[in-house]
């Protein structure tokens, strides 16, 4: 994990999984459903956003990753809206881990190239993810005479775009040293949790026009410390741009409150309200989520269900053997199976089902 600075916890295979486990965490979709089948004395759940919104509508992994929110776990967020979201839709009783800036990684630094008399704005975001936005923050770009610097993790600039300058898959200490070369990012995703790169700007000492997206108001607020716009109106995006180029006072204005609001979100802080949630849980004799039969059942079920859409039930024998077993649908299966009365009614409407269907199916009791 070389982009990760400092990594100092062990990164072992499922293979290599302990058997003394406290604390396991699910931080994704996809991996709510693998921890099910692994010991644990406690299991969480980070959800860092409505994830269906990854996937097209309607699709099977979109529905998969919305049965992911019925898992009976300890649900921790990082962002307000994510914490009424899964109140409001689920059920669940979140705990909220505000996110946090790391100042010993994003501040003011020497820029890697001395800015010129042309403003230099910064478009950050995965290009080949379409919800962020990217396309759209080119084409907000296109007519400004200005310097564009992009970073992405996924996928590259179309030729035809304005680039003077790209970064790929960049290490998270070198990102000071973008930010600090830059005047403003723009920022048009349209499916967020908490994004980080605005307030990272703010902390290295430029500021952001950032879309009107889910989690933007957890820490930006419009015309104190960065400029918001629709992120699918480019129009608007470039109007905002060109604002702060030419309006200084608002730029200056914007990046003095973006500094103050930077250092209103130490990192260490998110860190201990975290280590609290997990003791304070751990230590409960008789937590509301221990889990009862029915949550067992139901975790099980889910888990077998994903696994069976996607494709690989035959992968894991042992995970897979443990999931059938207490299955619901099987267990229901099992007993009407064995019941004298069930077994009478469903031969009886069979029956009348093959003779109102005109022979033409082949029963067999």
């Amino acid at each position: 994990m070389d982009w990760f600075p400092n990594q100092r916890v062990p990164v072992l295979r499922l293979n290599q999984y302990p058997d003394d486990v406290e604390i396991l965490v699910a931080t994704v979709w996809a991996t709510s459903f693998r921890i099910e089948s692994l010991q644990a004395v406690r299991k969480f759940y980070f959800v860092q956003s409505d994830e269906t919104r990854f996937h097209p509508q309607n699709s099977i992994w979109y529905h998969l990753t919305a049965l992911s929110y019925l898992y009976d776990y300890h649900y921790i967020t990082e962002a307000k809206w994510i914490q009424a979201w899964l109140s409001h839709n689920f059920g669940h009783d979140a705990c909220l881990v505000p996110n946090g800036l790391d100042s010993d990684i994003f501040y003011p630094c020497t820029p890697l190239v001395p800015k010129g008399n042309k403003p230099r704005i910064l478009l950050e975001g995965a290009i080949g993810l379409p919800y962020k936005g990217m396309k759209e923050a080119f084409e907000a770009v296109a007519s400004l005479d200005v310097e564009v610097w992009c970073v992405s993790s996924l996928g590259k600039p179309e030729p035809s775009w304005k680039c003077d300058r790209f970064f790929e898959q960049i290490p998270m200490t070198e990102m000071k040293s973008v930010y600090s070369s830059c005047d403003i990012l723009l920022k048009l995703s349209r499916v967020e949790g908490f994004f980080g790169p605005p307030m990272e700007m703010m902390a290295c000492g430029g500021t952001a026009v950032v879309g009107r997206v889910t989690g933007y108001d957890e820490y930006i607020v419009d015309g104190y410390n960065a400029l918001v716009v629709d992120p699918l109106d480019v129009s608007a995006a470039t109007e905002a741009v060109h604002r702060l180029i030419y309006d200084k006072s608002t730029y200056d204005l914007l990046v003095e409150n973006g500094k103050k609001t930077a250092s209103e979100w130490p990192w260490e802080q998110s860190i201990d309200v975290l280590e609290t949630h997990y003791a304070e849980t751990l230590g409960k004799i008789d937590p509301p989520k221990l889990a009862s039969v029915d949550t067992v059942d139901t975790n099980r079920s889910l888990s077998f269900l994903y696994y069976t859409f996607q494709g690989d039930i035959n992968s894991d024998s042992k995970v897979v053997a443990n999931l059938v077993t207490e299955n619901n649908a099987e267990r229901l299966c099992r007993m009407l199976k064995h019941n004298r009365l069930f077994r009478l009614l469903a031969n009886v409407l069979a029956k009348i089902y093959q003779i109102i269907k005109g022979n033409k199916l082949q029963y067999k009791p």
